[in-house]
């Protein structure tokens, strides 16, 4: 099986692993207030829709830039949405470019659910070893 794609968009692509359940979010380029509300919420119905998966990957190693004016709202609005649909744990890949880590660090969340990551494979082998069967 492996990964599927469930949505390709210029600013973002999510996949869907359907065996260990790991949803793959990679966010591309600079990203607006409004393609990180857009895509977020792409991501929370795409979740919603697969009540077995509680592990999602966050790729920003490709973001350019801040996208500073987004972070209230993804922690406020969106993470506690996905809690509620059954988030447990969030491995976050941080982008090279300072200034969308430092976008990607001013997000909380209630819990310690959000794991930083420099290294794709590291966030990966952090969630296979969290898998929920």
């Amino acid at each position: 099986m492996g990964k599927v794609t469930l949505l390709k968009e210029k600013h973002i692509e999510i996949l869907y692993d359907e065996e260990k359940h790991i949803m793959y979010d990679h966010w591309i380029g600079f990203q607006t207030v409004e393609n990180v509300m857009d895509g977020c919420e792409k991501i929370l119905k795409l979740f919603k829709e697969r009540p077995q998966c509680n592990n999602v990957l966050n790729d920003n190693s490709e973001v350019t830039g801040p996208w500073q004016g987004a972070t209230e709202w993804v922690s406020s609005v969106w993470f506690p949405k996905m809690m509620d649909e059954g988030l447990k744990n969030f491995a976050w890949v941080l982008s090279s470019n300072i200034f969308a880590e430092l976008s990607a660090k001013n997000v909380s969340s209630d819990g310690d659910i959000i794991q930083y990551f420099n290294d794709y494979k590291q966030a990966e082998k952090f969630l296979q070893a969290k898998e929920v069967v």
